[in-house]
């Protein structure tokens, strides 16, 4: 299996496919949490490349920083060489650290709106009191309600469990019993946001709770508990999932649990995936499965994907075949079909850039002509609610996918 520190200095590799397994090793799973190695190490990538736009820097937004980095950030974010989507991901990155690095820049914060906004919430959240702290989080969680995500500030709600989780001012029992009085009927936010705090806080004894919920139909609810699960991390974890693999209620408990062991780094998770795979019928469960054997850095796995990637898998989905290569390089592994995959690869890259240039060129010409405004319905159909076309489906599940 990979370890943190091999995996580390590959984000320095030359190749976009194999920097980017490095950076969402450490993303998805959480690890990058108090190691302030990492942020150096995107940044001298970020000066090596000439295609810096190929470089998966959402992965990198939470690394944590140090004055060096922010300096060098700022730097690079007001360069003229800079492209104004990298500098996006550079402002983002900038945004989510301590604002008490941010001090003497101050002049530079003012003139980005959004940057200044997260800067001052942090450092309204700082000088509350717990109380206050807590209030706000309930105030929120009640203002939101009924609300679509695009409609309320879901950053704030993020940065909130931050502080809180921190802080550690909400007693673990009453977040178990949030947890517990779950109604798959409320249109708030409330089980989803504190599952994310069950998931900073590392509670194990939200275990089953969170597990349950990988078989909701909120989507929202499912994707925090997944996260949750990882940031847990635990032995526990993966035996709970395992246990509950096949015999779990809910329609989507497969596509969600299936996703978590890859990203949990533990030898438990490489015996559950080896596990597992040989008996998943499903193509798609059984990419993902295959692509947590290569996330993990598996040995033991490698005849199983290869078989996969030979044979028949969900591409549609992922592609096995980056994870196999990016699996190959990182573990020094000589494989005699690397040539060859690389050589596809390649050719899917090319394809996908000159893709790229079509879409970019046809939303040009369409605003030189004066594209009329497309129309949107009025009536907002809500998250849960059945949707329009008679599918019988909820909309988020249907036409609102």
């Amino acid at each position: 299996m990979f370890t943190s520190e091999l995996v580390k200095g590959f984000i320095l590799h030359p190749e976009d496919i194999v920097c980017n397994t490095a950076l969402r090793y450490f993303a998805d799973s959480f690890l990058y949490e108090n190691d302030t190695t990492l942020m150096p190490l995107v940044i001298d990538r970020l000066k090596q490349s000439k295609h810096v736009q190929a470089i998966h820097l959402f992965h990198a937004y939470r690394f944590p920083q140090t004055e060096e980095t922010v300096r060098e950030l700022l730097a690079l974010s007001q360069s003229s060489s800079i492209d104004s989507n990298t500098k996006f991901h550079l402002r983002k990155m900038l945004s989510n650290c301590n604002p008490q690095l941010l001090i003497s820049y101050q002049e530079f914060i003012e003139q980005d709106p959004l940057l200044k906004k997260r800067v001052q919430q942090k450092n309204e959240l700082a000088h509350m009191d717990d109380q206050e702290v807590v209030d706000n989080f309930r105030l929120f969680i009640e203002q939101s309600t009924g609300k679509f995500v695009d409609e309320f500030d879901t950053t704030y709600g993020n940065e909130m469990v931050n502080e809180l989780s921190r802080r550690r001012c909400i007693d673990p029992e009453v977040v178990l019993q949030k947890l517990g009085n779950y109604n798959p009927e409320d249109l708030s936010y409330e089980t989803p946001y504190y599952v994310q705090l069950a998931g900073a806080l590392k509670l194990e004894a939200a275990i089953p709770f969170l597990c349950s919920f990988l078989g909701a139909e909120d989507d929202w609810l499912t994707e925090r508990a997944n996260e949750a699960l990882v940031r847990i991390g635990t032995t526990s974890v993966v035996t709970m999932l395992t246990d509950q693999y096949f015999s779990a209620e809910g329609e989507y408990f497969r596509l969600y649990a299936s996703d978590v062991f890859g990203k949990i780094k533990l030898p438990a998770s490489e015996e559950a995936l080896l596990t597992l795979l040989p008996e998943e019928q499903d193509l798609t469960y059984a990419t993902k499965l295959a692509h947590g054997l290569c996330e993990l850095g598996s040995s033991k796995g490698l005849p199983l994907v290869e078989a996969m990637v030979e044979g028949d898998y969900d591409s549609g989905y992922l592609s096995l075949t980056k994870s196999i290569y990016a699996y190959c390089v990182i573990s020094s592994t000589p494989h005699p079909s690397l040539p060859q995959w690389k050589k596809e690869l390649d050719k899917e890259k090319v394809r996908l850039s000159r893709r790229e240039v079509e879409w970019n060129e046809m939303a040009a010409n369409r605003v030189l002509k004066g594209s009329p405004k497309p129309y949107t319905n009025p009536n907002k159909v809500g998250r849960n609610d059945p949707c329009p076309c008679g599918s019988g489906k909820k909309h988020k599940k249907c036409c609102g996918a």
